[in-house]
């Protein structure tokens, strides 16, 4: 048993309590998923407005890492967890040069992330050990869709974690509750094509079968449809892509997912409670049926 959730705005007016209502959210299905949590984050430029995130373990790089990123542009937003830093600069340049002069810095200083992106974070533990490494509450952006994993299918570390890619820096990421009774046959096919698992992780399958089939052609959302006919078992997941995210459920519909959806926002759990604690207290909530589909376009 895991926990999917999160909340996707749909403009950028309210965006600044993304961060925030995905930890409610994901907090709120805790229970369902104690071993570790993660979320993808949405990143989209805007104007010369550029997120930048870096992994800093360099006592009081933070400090020179932004010191560097204001002298380069403006700092707008900035936030610094424990050895990892996000911030948002008003930049002109190349995103190249600003990656160069960064890790100049220190060996023990990289950039993670950059630019129009998927983010993915991991941690072992509940939302709250996220949240105090990557500052989860101070993220800005339109959209965070995690998971709280139960582990099941392999081992309670954080490279089994989820979101799960189907490759490093891959713009789709994947948040699966359930579990794949044809794992090890699809798995062994992949491989045979030349896709590598990093992962003993069932819901490894999922993103490396979506790019699979968008490789031979399919739209993102035919690649899904294809998932729920080639995936045999239990399941309900959440994947995110540069340009939209999608809700899945198997044609068994075990798996719980409620959707709430206004003109300002899209918010997903896999328990209704989370999001009326989480998002509005008297908010209407639906739950997609056996096999359904739903892809919401950013």
């Amino acid at each position: 048993m895991c926990g999917v959730g999160g909340i996707y705005y749909k403009t950028t007016e309210h965006s600044q309590k993304t961060g925030e209502i995905a930890y409610r959210i994901l907090d709120g299905i805790y229970r369902r998923g104690p071993d570790s949590t993660g979320v993808a984050l949405w990143h989209a430029n805007d104007g010369n407005l550029l997120y930048v995130g870096v992994n800093c373990h360099t006592p009081g790089g933070g400090g020179r890492v932004l010191e560097l990123l204001d002298q380069l542009g403006t700092v707008k937003q900035a936030t610094d967890g424990e050895g990892y830093i996000r911030a948002t600069i008003d930049y002109s340049g190349a995103e190249a040069d600003l990656v160069a002069a960064v890790e100049a810095l220190d060996p023990e200083i990289n950039v993670a992330s950059i630019g129009r992106h998927l983010e993915v974070l991991k941690h072992m533990g509940g939302v709250a050990n996220l949240d105090a490494q990557f500052d989860l509450k101070a993220y800005d952006g339109r959209l965070a869709m995690g998971l709280t994993r139960y582990a099941t299918e392999s081992n309670i570390d954080f490279i089994n974690g989820q979101p799960l890619t189907a490759r490093a820096n891959s713009d789709l990421a994947v948040m699966h509750n359930g579990h794949i009774t044809n794992y090890h046959h699809l798995r062994a096919s992949y491989a045979l094509k030349g896709y590598d698992f990093t992962t003993q992780n069932d819901s490894e399958v999922i993103p490396i079968m979506l790019i699979d089939e968008m490789s031979k052609g399919a739209s993102f959302e035919d690649a899904l449809n294809i998932s729920i006919e080639k995936l045999d078992g239990c399941f309900t997941y959440i994947a995110v892509t540069n340009d939209c995210f999608a809700l899945v459920k198997d044609t068994y519909a075990a798996k719980p997912a409620v959707v709430a959806e206004t003109d300002e926002f899209v918010a997903l759990s896999s328990d209704p409670q989370s999001l009326r604690e989480g998002v509005l207290a008297d908010m209407e909530v639906w739950e997609p049926g056996a096999g359904e589909v739903h892809v919401w376009q950013m």
